[in-house]
């Protein structure tokens, strides 16, 4: 009989051990995922502030090929098809005469969604009295976000969330 409450006790002490044991993989299996999706965002992030970038600076030249139109042209590559871009006085991709005017800017420059991973990319429009350019800021639920500024075409470097 002692025995059987030994057996007893012993597979109760090894299943205890296994659950502790599964518990303390899963946690760090599950750590490790959240760590490598922060990294797998940014990345994404900064990949998508580049690409806008690459447009910008593009249509920029082409404007200056051009002869400085208000519309510029580009021919996609390997393709027949032609993207038309607002520009404005200085030759930067613009729109004008819009309420949403950094999300149409986005989506002339990158042609995708304003989401990353199933996170959406906020647009927040900062206006200068007096001034008819646009200052936009695209920002992550993180706080990770890059700027426009179509006066100049300069796009930022990705700025990382502050700690």
């Amino acid at each position: 009989m002692i025995d059987k409450v030994e057996k007893r006790e012993k597979s109760l002490t090894e299943f205890i051990i296994t659950v502790v044991l599964l518990a303390l993989l899963m946690k760090v299996f599950i750590s490790y995922y959240f760590d490598q999706q922060e990294q797998i965002t940014t990345t994404g992030f900064n990949r998508l502030a580049q690409s806008f970038n690459s447009t910008v600076i593009a249509v920029h030249a082409q404007w200056l090929m051009e002869n400085k139109p208000s519309v510029v042209t580009l021919k996609q590559l390997n393709s027949e098809a032609k993207q038309r871009f607002s520009v404005n006085k200085n030759g930067w991709l613009d729109i004008t005469k819009n309420n949403f005017s950094c999300e149409k800017i986005w989506q002339a420059a990158v042609a995708v969604p304003m989401s990353l991973m199933k996170l959406s990319i906020a647009t927040i429009e900062l206006k200068e009295q007096g001034k008819n350019f646009h200052h936009c800021r695209y920002i992550l639920p993180s706080g990770q976000f890059f700027d426009y500024h179509s006066e100049t075409g300069k796009v930022t470097e990705v700025i990382p969330k502050s700690k």
